[in-house]
């Protein structure tokens, strides 16, 4: 879990430097790989390609339209429909996305053999096989991290559980022991009083909670420990990534192969 965690970091912050988001959420991510890989589309397109709600893609169009990435227009077909496009500089930030994808890839060869071998899942046959666009590639490893999103219970998606929020939760309850504050912070990469928020947010969910005088060295620390509603719903994470096991070794056999 420790190490998927690891490589969707890796995406969102590419994700983020191309567009200049601020840790992008996977439907985000979805929905401007979709607009980066084929130029036009609906906006019934990117919801459907990216789960978001209707409200959600307009809100992201239009934060696109204000950085001069898209345009929007009435299809010719139907008047009803609108189509977002790739201005000119949205087609420069996808060819570099395009090309920070590939080289992401290219440098992920160890990470995705270890994640493969930690699968514990044999690939057979053509399994492996290289994928012809990165894009293509990387848009079904980030559909395969929103499916293990959607295995967190119902009581931890309520009010959306954010992206920072749950790489907050899996390292608080991977670490034996508790994460100070300072730890969560840079683990992060986010300032302190961005970590201080995070925390708030998964003590106010009753996901995580603080305890004091644990550490015999520090007897004044202050530690995050996860509470029983935070464990289930790593595991239930956990759970999605045994059961979509299958489709995880196929898609990093396909990084792997990618990297050669």
């Amino acid at each position: 879990m420790q190490l998927l965690g690891q490589f969707n970091d890796q995406i969102t912050r590419m994700i983020d430097g191309v567009f200049g988001t601020r840790w992008a959420e996977i439907e985000e991510i979805l929905a401007m790989i979709v607009l980066s890989s084929e130029r036009v589309v609906t906006t019934r397109r990117l919801a459907d390609a990216s789960g978001l709600g209707r409200r959600a893609v307009s809100r992201l169009v239009l934060r696109l339209h204000a950085d001069a990435l898209v345009g929007t227009r009435r299809s010719a077909d139907d008047a009803r429909v609108i189509e977002v496009f790739l201005e000119e500089q949205g087609h420069a930030r996808a060819d570099e996305l395009r090309s920070q994808v590939a080289e992401l890839f290219r440098h992920s060869r160890s990470l995705a053999e270890e994640i493969s071998r930690g699968l514990g899942v044999a690939m057979e046959g053509d399994a492996g096989a290289p994928s012809v666009d990165a894009l293509d590639l990387l848009r079904r490893v980030c559909e395969a991290g929103a499916a293990l999103v959607h295995h967190m219970p119902a009581a931890a998606m309520q009010g959306r559980l954010a992206a920072r929020q749950r790489a907050g939760l899996v390292l608080i309850a991977s670490t034996p022991g508790g994460v100070r504050l300072s730890m969560l912070a840079s683990a992060l990469e986010v300032t302190p009083a961005g970590g201080s928020y995070i925390a708030d947010q998964l003590l106010a969910k009753g996901f995580v909670r603080r305890s004091r005088g644990v550490l015999a060295s520090d007897r004044r620390a202050v530690l995050l420990e996860v509470t029983e509603d935070g464990s289930r719903a790593v595991a239930a994470v956990a759970e999605g990534i045994e059961i979509h096991s299958e489709r995880l070794s196929a898609l990093f056999s396909e990084i792997e192969s990618f990297s050669r």
